[in-house]
C-alpha cells in the first residue's frame, strides 16, 4: 500500500467530500493507496498545510491559491505548485451580521475584522474597502483561526472571510442574517481556492502515484456533484466529527457546491491559467504583491495529473 498524507485546510466538511467518499468507501485502497487525512485541529493550526507541504511533511495540502505565491515569492522561495482545484467558482465572501450598519465594503472603514494573519489577507481586504470608495482603514483583529467564525456570530468582530457553502449554510440554518461581499463584484479577481498543492520535488518523484490518487479523488468529486443527496447520507453515517451530526446542514451545503465542484465539461479539479494571471496581476498591479522578477503564473499551478 502506498502512503499519500493530505493536509486539510479546515476541519473536515463537505468541501473534502471527494476525498472523505473515496476514504470511506475503499476507493483509495482499492486503488493501492494507505491515505491519511491531518486535520489542523492535530495541532491547533500550529503547522499550516501549505507549510507541511513545504517541509514534505504531507505529500499533498489544501489551502488557497495565495499559499503557492507567496512560497514562491518568499526571500527563501519554496516550489510549491497546485494541482487540482477543489471548486470551480470562488464560494468565498466577506460577511458580517445584517442590522449592524454595514451595508457595503465601505462601511468597514474603522471596523474590526477576523483575519486569519496570510500574507495578503489583511491587503486585500483593505483595497475591497477602497475599491468601494473607502479609505481602508479596516482594523485587522488576529483570533484562534478555528474559532474565528464564533467571533462574528458573537460579535467580537465586525467581519471576517468565510465560506458561503458552508459558514453561510450554517448562518441561514440557525436564523442569521448575513452581509455578504463578494470580491469578484468589487473588481478583485481572486484566484481559485481552495486548491491541491503539492511540492514540486515530490511530483517529479511520485508523478505516478499522485496521478492515480488524483484519478480517484476526481471520481470520488464527481460521485458528491452527481448524488449530493445520497453523499449526504453517507458522510453522515460515517463520519464521526462534530461537523457532520447535523444532516440537514450536511444536505444543504453539498446541494450548493454539486455544481461548483465540476467545470464545464463534467470534470473535477482542472484549473484555468488565465485565472492564475489575473489575481497574479492583480496584487502586483495593487502593490499587495512586491517583486522586484516577474513571476510566471504558469508555473504556480498544472493540469499534468490528470
Amino acid at each position: 500500500m502506498r502512503p499519500i498524507k493530505l493536509a486539510l485546510d479546515w476541519t473536515p466538511n463537505t468541501l473534502h467530500a471527494g476525498f472523505l467518499i473515496a476514504l470511506h468507501k475503499g476507493y483509495y485502497k482499492k486503488a493501492g493507496f494507505n491515505v491519511s487525512l491531518v486535520s489542523p485541529e492535530a495541532d491547533n493550526y500550529k503547522l499550516t498545510p501549505a507549510r507541511r507541504v513545504a517541509r514534505q511533511k504531507a505529500d499533498f495540502g489544501i489551502a488557497p491559491s495565495e499559499s503557492v505565491i507567496s512560497y514562491a515569492t518568499a526571500k527563501s522561495p519554496v516550489p510549491l505548485t497546485a494541482v487540482a482545484t477543489l471548486l470551480q467558482k470562488d464560494m468565498s465572501a466577506i460577511a458580517t451580521v445584517a442590522g449592524k450598519g454595514i451595508e457595503r465594503p465601505a462601511d468597514l472603514d474603522g471596523k474590526t475584522y477576523a483575519s486569519y494573519n496570510a500574507r495578503f489577507e489583511d491587503a486585500i481586504i483593505k483595497q475591497l474597502v477602497i475599491n468601494d470608495g473607502g479609505e481602508g482603514t479596516v482594523i485587522p483583529k488576529t483570533f484562534e483561526r478555528l474559532g474565528i467564525w464564533d467571533t462574528l456570530l458573537e460579535g467580537k468582530a465586525d467581519s471576517t472571510w468565510i465560506f458561503t457553502a458552508w459558514e453561510g449554510v450554517e448562518a441561514k440554518l440557525k436564523g442569521v442574517e448575513l452581509k455578504l461581499f463578494n470580491l469578484v463584484d468589487h473588481g478583485i479577481p481572486y484566484g481559485y481556492s481552495p486548491v491541491v498543492i503539492t511540492h514540486k520535488t515530490s511530483l517529479y518523484r511520485y508523478r505516478k502515484y499522485y496521478k492515480n490518487f488524483m484519478a480517484v479523488s476526481a471520481e470520488a468529486y464527481q460521485e458528491a456533484s452527481a448524488e449530493p443527496a445520497n453523499t449526504a447520507d453517507f458522510l453522515c453515517e460515517v463520519m464521526d466529527h462534530e461537523n457532520f451530526k447535523n444532516p440537514e446542514m450536511i444536505h444543504e451545503s453539498l446541494k450548493v457546491l454539486s455544481r461548483p465542484f465540476l467545470n464545464e465539461q463534467q470534470k473535477w479539479g482542472r484549473m484555468e491559467g488565465k485565472f492564475w494571471g489575473f489575481f497574479l496581476n492583480w496584487l502586483v498591479d495593487n502593490d499587495i504583491l512586491k517583486i522586484k522578477k516577474p513571476l510566471d503564473w504558469n508555473t504556480l499551478y498544472t493540469n499534468e495529473l490528470f
